[in-house]
């Protein structure tokens, strides 16, 4: 994770410099961060796993689908890694749609010169989250090894340091198979037409699949930050939070950003609703092919 960090930093140095003041606020919240996150996340998905799967959790046994040995962690690790990305996005899409959520995710959007630092710009609080809304579903769906779990909650970070690179860089066509820094600088943009887009960290299949990704364009590096936010020092970072439940208006009801709550169902609802049509037309189709036949 460190050394991640170090290679994208040295690259943003020779292709897309930053004015220096700008890296020190950054650079305090990646020292606290990058040592908190190394250390705690492991640990605790570690034990929060094995505390599940102790108690009989761990629904789909990989091994028993014929999944075992070397190739059977490396399958568990991508199933492990799809799941952790839905599971993800849903977190990332609760922050946005939430009037709470969002005032302890603003601090990492407010950067408005997104470059490597900005992967470590989070509210300590923030950070909490992480295993409350992946690792225990994800012990709890698969019996996937407590030890993989534990390098899961690693490895999106590693990744996140590349994909915040203030660099032009992209997948081109094959820009849906992995997060790039051009398609993750989309989800930070001004722009209106990128605002609550591309929430992923790892797999795009999961914007598309839910509705809200946008293909990143060669050359388009529009500006970054959250309009009317700005942030000069860990004193004011700590405390965003704090002004910001204390000022905002509480969410109405019928607001279209009303609540995780909403924002969840009503993505669902539209993917039950779809589904439940498909069904119903094979039934029907079922239905008249068995009257022919019975008529015949």
């Amino acid at each position: 994770m460190f050394t991640m960090f170090l290679l994208v930093g040295v690259a943003e140095y020779f292709f897309q410099r930053i004015p220096r003041r700008h890296y020190a606020l950054n650079l305090s919240f990646a020292f606290v961060n990058v040592f908190a996150v190394g250390t705690r996340a492991p640990f605790l998905s570690l034990c929060t796993a094995y505390a599940i799967q102790k108690v009989g959790f761990g629904l789909i046994d990989l091994h028993a689908l014929g999944f075992g040995g070397a190739g059977g962690s490396l399958f568990a690790l991508l199933v492990g890694a799809l799941i952790w990305d839905f599971l993800q996005y849903w977190r990332h899409r609760a922050e946005h749609g939430s009037r709470f959520l969002w005032q302890l995710h603003v601090l990492h959007h407010c950067d408005e010169h997104m470059n490597v630092t900005t992967a470590s710009r989070h509210h300590f609080l923030e950070l909490l989250l992480a295993p409350v809304f992946v690792t225990i579903p994800t012990a709890i769906l698969f019996q996937v090894p407590p030890v993989t779990i534990a390098i899961l909650s690693l490895i999106p970070y590693a990744w996140l340091y590349f994909t915040y690179a203030n660099i032009d860089l992209g997948f081109g066509p094959f820009w849906w198979l992995l997060v790039s820094p051009n398609y993750h600088r989309v989800h930070h943009s001004l722009a209106p037409e990128h605002i609550d887009r591309n929430f992923v960290n790892w797999f795009p299949v999961w914007d598309i699949l839910f509705g809200t990704a946008v293909a990143p364009r060669w050359g388009e590096c529009p500006p970054t930050g959250v309009a009317g936010v700005s942030v000069q020092t860990l004193a004011q970072a700590y405390l965003l939070p704090l002004k910001g439940w204390r000022f905002s208006r509480p969410a109405a009801a019928g607001d279209s950003s009303f609540g995780v709550k909403s924002t969840i169902i009503r993505a669902l609802s539209r993917q039950i609703y779809h589904s439940a049509q498909l069904i119903s037309c094979r039934v029907r189709k079922s239905a008249r092919a068995d009257a022919f036949t019975t008529s015949s």
